[in-house]
């Protein structure tokens, strides 16, 4: 019987992306972090209509007083700042050879940044001593250098806890892997309009959610609630953080 020969079917061109660069150390990172720290992540929703127009009210400024432009993430950054000053154990490192934790002095928000070559997380330094408009300025700052491939050793060091802001890219939640050896990480998702109860009746409100990520060896379950029940109460209550700056 005379066989037939089989044409071999050509073969189909293969685009690849080198893995390699910035786009490694990334994930050599977020795999040491995910299989060092057992992830847990903590999920809530705030009411941001207070906060808005606070921003609103800064931004139109007065006949006395020209108007100052704040983002809501300034608000965000400083509100958590007041937050892990009460819950300290969020801002901290765990040394498992030394068998110690190590609760840092300073408040070192990492700004978790999307660029063209992959993540990256400038670090605003010292928010403890800066004023909205100083996070606002030098949080802009940081992320035009982050896009533009423009930071520096120091401003990738030294960060104590990470928040990404994922609510402009309609985000409505995640489970972030934690910044290791950080013990914390909160992120923010869409802000949208829905009906909610305010004193038994039904009311259109901002709502956002917000996810916080920590490491389980260090902080439990009902620290993260009243740790972000306190964030929380900063963002609808905005003027309750005028309070901490007197």
């Amino acid at each position: 019987m005379e066989r037939k020969e089989t044409k071999a079917e050509p073969e189909t061109p293969k685009t690849t992306i080198p893995f390699k660069g910035r786009r490694k150390q990334i994930a050599k990172k977020m795999t040491q972090s995910l299989y060092t720290a057992p992830h847990v992540t903590h999920f809530d929703e705030v009411d941001m209509t207070e906060l808005l127009k606070v921003k609103a009210q800064l931004k139109r400024g007065t006949d006395r007083r020209p108007g100052i432009q704040v983002s809501v993430a300034a608000f965000f950054i400083k509100a958590l700042q007041l937050s892990l000053q009460q819950f300290p154990i969020f801002n901290s490192k765990l040394d498992e050879e030394k068998e110690e934790i190590f609760l840092e002095s300073s408040y070192n928000i990492g700004l978790a940044t999307g660029t063209d070559e992959g993540l990256i997380v400038p670090v605003l330094k010292n928010v403890e001593k800066l004023s909205l408009t100083e996070i606002h300025k030098q949080m802009k700052a940081l992320t035009k250098k982050a896009v533009e491939n423009q930071l520096s050793g120091h401003d990738l060091r030294g960060g104590t806890f990470t928040i990404s802001n994922v609510g402009p890219m309609g985000s409505t939640g995640a489970t972030p892997i934690l910044n290791y050896p950080e013990a914390g990480l909160m992120a923010f998702h869409k802000t949208k309009k829905m009906p909610v109860v305010v004193n038994d009746e039904i009311v259109i409100r901002e709502m956002m959610n917000v996810s916080l990520t920590f490491d389980h060896r260090i902080a439990d379950g009902s620290q993260s609630v009243a740790f972000t029940n306190l964030f929380i109460d900063y963002i609808e209550n905005p003027y309750a953080m005028l309070t901490e700056l007197i």
